[in-house]
């Protein structure tokens, strides 16, 4: 194995571990805009804070996926999900910070996860023709289908 491809392997590696913290951090940090929507803000529950919670937490399991699609080297399909998941949770944590006029901790987080998944995406896209060696998770399926 020469130093190129290990490179390669370890930023798609490395892409995969954005996709499980950005999609974690923002899953977490969209259900916890409940609560601080509820209690702490003044502002009421809308039609559009739940359209927004709800992408929200679509597009962070979505980020999710794109993990498990790395793990299997599908590059492509990873690229193009996590760019998008990606771009809609920065979108909308913009739109948080726009809508509460406050900035507080939680949406500078909810930006840097979107952010993380997003740098994921981009990192998965531009490798998406570079051959890799298949993942341990799919050489575990190809034994298990011989069986």
């Amino acid at each position: 194995m020469n130093k190129g491809s290990l490179m390669k392997i370890s930023l798609v590696d490395l892409a995969g571990v954005l996709f499980v913290v950005g999609g974690v951090a923002s899953l977490v940090l969209s259900l916890l805009t409940i609560p601080f929507v509820s209690i702490a803000l003044p502002v009421a529950f809308s039609t559009i804070f739940v359209i927004v919670l709800a992408i929200s937490v679509v597009c962070s399991l979505g980020a999710m996926h794109c993990y498990l699609l790395v793990a299997k080297r599908m590059l492509s399909e990873a690229g193009v999900r996590g760019m998008i998941c990606g771009g809609l949770l920065l979108f909308f944590g913009i739109g948080f910070i726009g809508s509460f006029n406050v900035a507080t901790t939680a949406t500078y987080l909810s930006e840097i996860s979107a952010i993380l998944v997003l740098i994921g995406g981009v990192v998965c896209f531009i490798l998406r023709h570079a051959t890799l060696p298949s993942s341990p998770i799919v050489r575990q399926q190809q034994i298990r289908q011989r069986i």
